[in-house]
């Protein structure tokens, strides 16, 4: 089990992740160029990395793993968001609530290593940050319907991902 600091780096990660991936979509530019000159402006700003002695954003490899697969699997991602957001389109959503809703679903889709009660717990605890103060109910329910759509949540509630590999 991680250990608090671990959870708050992993927090840190997730919001600097936020922010390169809302960069890219405000750019209409997910490119790794576009990602590069985001880390490369904001570490030399020192506006990324803080409080963390032993290592910069761009040595961060939790934030890297993110930001990559995110980008990497967009239009995958994208594709499930949209099934789960009824009357709501991508574009009609804020670009904070939507680089929010990709964080997670990415998580959701990929990460063995985040339990899906997490990644929809940090992503409304950062939407509380980020995003407008009724967004935290939409991203919630989005994510809801994310993990109910990955077969990761019944009405009994989440299952283990090692459960759902291996055929339960």
């Amino acid at each position: 089990m991680p250990g608090v600091k671990n959870l708050k780096s992993r927090r840190r990660s997730r919001e600097s992740a936020l922010q390169a991936l809302y960069h890219c979509d405000s750019l209409g530019d997910f490119s790794s160029a576009a990602r590069d000159a985001f880390t490369t402006h904001f570490q030399g700003q020192g506006e990324l990395g803080e409080g963390d002695d032993s290592s910069s954003i761009s040595a961060d490899s939790f934030f890297n793993e993110i930001v990559l697969g995110v980008t990497e699997n967009l239009e995958r991602i994208d594709d499930t968001i949209g099934l789960a957001s009824v009357h709501w389109s991508l574009s009609r959503m804020s670009m904070v609530d939507r680089n929010i809703l990709r964080i997670a679903t990415y998580e959701l889709m990929v990460r063995d290593d985040v339990p899906p009660k997490v990644a929809i717990n940090e992503a409304i605890e950062i939407a509380k940050c980020f995003a407008a103060p009724d967004a935290t109910m939409f991203i919630n329910g989005v994510l809801d319907k994310v993990a109910e759509h990955l077969s990761l949540k019944t009405e009994a509630g989440f299952v283990q991902r090692a459960a759902k590999v291996s055929g339960a």
